[in-house]
């Protein structure tokens, strides 16, 4: 069994589509015939490779998810494959550092050479609303939540009553005019037309799909001619072109577009947003290396100048080509790219020359439904039924594995005798924000687990302990967990509850949007995590007071005689109390004239103005604030741990029957001469 974080490999390859894929497959394939076989780490986001050229067929309900994705490790038996997201790239040490999960958090993958073929991001955020409201087309699991949902909005469309509320749910609309947008709205006007008869109270005049794309034709890679036959398959067939226009902004109810025209639509599907991924924009803060629009510039060869260690391929990176120009981000480009790089890094490891990297497409198809397709293959233009028949084809031969190929022909022929799944299959993933509950003593997580969720007690209480101590405990509107989070570190206690407990937990992507985009909610994120101190750090303050100080009994500092109310004294008194002896605190005591809370004068008075609350109400209406009991033989250094691993400013004090005696202040025993 071996470490990741100890062995040093001799190539990592940091990606998973078809470049790293091909690349990792083709190394292993020429050191092993070398009699020389290698150490391979392949990291991807995901354990499979997605043919991206089928998700609409996906999405159509055309094709089962699963025959369009393939397990790497099936696809490369000869590596060490790991699913896991990289976040940094150290040069000096050569070695990746990986967010694995929940439970493991990071590790370290170390090598000897590194390929990046991480391909690019998907980024919604120039244009508002849409990263919120949209939905993508990037991986399988897009084009199955794409499937349920646009099943979906027929299924509420044939119970809708109000008819401006069918047409929204019944209006689709897809941003974008390329390959993606064009085959996804062919794949769905099919699928609208193969369902819609299933649907009693919907008719086909009902709905509406719209294509919006930037430019004066679709499909601008291709021939012109070829872009205007599928402008108009799509018409015919139902699909309304909106061309030479932008999306501005999104909502959940409507489009905007940049001419100021307003579609009303509760579906948006977003094909557009490239972006360069993180990892290959952290590294231009590097001088070893250059960047090329966001994709690291490598020779012909992928090697990147001036480093005899690191390679990229796919759409990460910039190749350029002999014409000048560099390799377009497609999939057989990417797929020959990946085969060329495993060749290269063979042949750098067998101390020979490397080859530039030289492919001149072969063509392009796009499917555009209804057994029509458009396709260019050298300078020969096809349309209709022949390039359908050739796209199906030709992308059957590239599907990788036999067992996959065998899959999709069977899908592909029942699909012409059968009509298409509707069965409504909507997967429910764990939610971002959900209820936690726990029973007396179960442990929500230990000192030192990976982070991965901020806390708000709903009722019950935890308690947080460092090393065994007691730091503080938790009840109901209190939070915990903002630390770690903030800090990019384990949790520093453990977390327990003493009766039982139901928490509200938000994932920690959720935590770092909210944190974003608030600065004053993060402020106040910034000053809560620093009141819960480690023993180290309490350890720290209490060293800068003199022992004989610390030492001293608790009852020779307190302030005697304080000021309080009783829990049956009325909203009225407390009102009158607090004109009469300003506290920012007034202890609450029961018949027995021991302490069970205080009121904290700013939210009683806030409480005050907010709610319907009455000037004769009792006291014990309101919600109690606590803070650290201590008895008055207890000496000053038990308070001030009490104290300041509470975030408590103040405790109070009591004899040893429990009645409230005095309060004591952190200000006192700090400024104390």
């Amino acid at each position: 069994m071996t470490d990741p974080q100890e062995t040093v490999y001799d190539i990592a390859i940091l990606g998973g589509g078809f470049a790293g894929v091909y690349a990792a497959r083709e190394l292993a394939k020429r050191m092993k015939k070398a009699g020389k076989p290698i150490s391979i780490a392949l990291i991807a986001e995901e354990n499979h490779m997605v043919f991206q050229p089928m998700l609409p067929e996906v999405a159509g309900a055309t094709l089962s998810p699963r025959h369009v994705v393939n397990p790497i490790r099936n696809l490369c038996p000869d590596s060490h494959v790991y699913k896991a997201e990289a976040t940094k790239l150290n040069f000096e040490e050569k070695s990746l550092t990986l967010s694995v999960g929940d439970f493991v958090g990071s590790s370290k993958i170390r090598f000897k050479q590194l390929a990046l073929c991480v391909g690019a991001k998907i980024d919604l955020s120039r244009i508002p609303g849409m990263q919120e409201h949209a939905l993508l087309m990037q991986n399988v699991g897009d084009a199955m939540r794409l499937r349920a949902h646009f099943i979906s909005r027929f299924e509420e469309a044939n119970m809708a009553t109000d008819p401006e509320i069918k047409k929204r749910l019944l209006t689709f609309v897809i941003v974008g005019g390329g390959y993606s947008g064009v085959e996804t709205a062919g794949q769905l006007i099919d699928l609208g037309r193969a369902i819609n008869k299933h649907y009693k109270n919907v008719a086909w005049e009902d709905c509406r799909l719209v294509l919006i794309h930037s430019r004066d034709h679709v499909l601008p890679t291709l021939h012109r001619n070829l872009g205007e036959y599928t402008a108009k398959k799509l018409s015919e067939r139902g699909v309304e072109m909106i061309l030479e226009r932008r999306a501005k902004a999104v909502t959940a109810n409507k489009i905007y577009l940049d001419d100021d025209t307003v579609i009303e639509t509760n579906t948006v599907v977003c094909t557009v947003g490239n972006a360069p991924h993180p990892l290959i924009q952290s590294l231009n803060e590097r001088s070893e290396v250059e960047l090329d629009r966001g994709k690291l510039k490598v020779g012909m060869d992928m090697a990147a100048p001036g480093l005899d260690w690191l390679w990229a391929a796919g759409d990460c990176a910039s190749i350029p080509q002999e014409d000048g120009s560099t390799c377009p981000p497609t999939a057989q480009f990417a797929m020959r790219e990946g085969i060329m790089l495993g060749k290269n890094i063979a042949a750098r490891l067998q101390s020979k020359d490397t080859k530039p990297f030289s492919f001149k497409a072969i063509g392009e198809l796009a499917s555009i439904g209804h057994l029509s397709a458009v396709a260019e293959i050298k300078g020969i233009r096809f349309s209709g039924f022949i390039a359908w028949w050739m796209w199906r084809t030709i992308y059957l031969m590239k599907l990788p594995s036999l067992e996959r190929k065998i899959r999709v022909m069977v899908d592909w022929t029942l699909e012409l005798f059968f009509p298409r799944d509707i069965n409504l299959l909507n997967p429910r993933y764990s939610s971002d924000v959900s209820e936690t509950y726990l029973e007396a003593g179960d442990k929500l997580f230990h000192k030192g687990d990976p982070a991965f969720s901020f806390y708000i007690v709903k009722s019950g209480a935890i308690e947080l302990r460092d090393e065994g101590e007691l730091v503080t405990t938790m009840r109901a509107n209190q939070h915990f967990g903002e630390r770690a989070l903030l800090n990019g570190r384990p949790y520093i206690f453990d977390a327990i509850a003493t009766e039982s407990t139901t928490l509200v937990s938000i994932r920690e992507s959720v935590f770092k949007q909210i944190v974003q985009a608030d600065a004053s909610f993060a402020n106040a994120l910034e000053q809560s995590a620093k009141t819960f101190l480690t023993s180290n750090e309490l350890d720290t303050l209490l060293r800068r007071l003199p022992d004989e100080r610390l030492n001293a009994p608790v009852s020779s500092l307190m302030t005697k005689d304080p000021v309080f109310v009783r829990n049956t004294d009325s909203i009225s008194d407390v009102v009158k109390l607090l004109r009469e002896r300003p506290k920012s605190y007034l202890p609450v005591l029961d018949a027995d004239e021991k302490p069970i809370g205080v009121i904290r004068k700013e939210a009683f008075l806030l409480h005050l103005q907010t709610t319907s609350l009455e000037r004769s109400d009792s006291v014990q209406t309101l919600d109690l604030l606590h803070l650290p009991h201590v008895t008055e033989d207890e000496d000053i250094r038990h308070a001030m741990t009490l104290m300041a691993r509470s975030s408590a400013t103040k405790a109070l004090v009591t004899t040893s029957e429990g009645k409230l005696s005095g309060v004591i202040a952190l200000v006192d025993v700090i400024s104390m001469d």
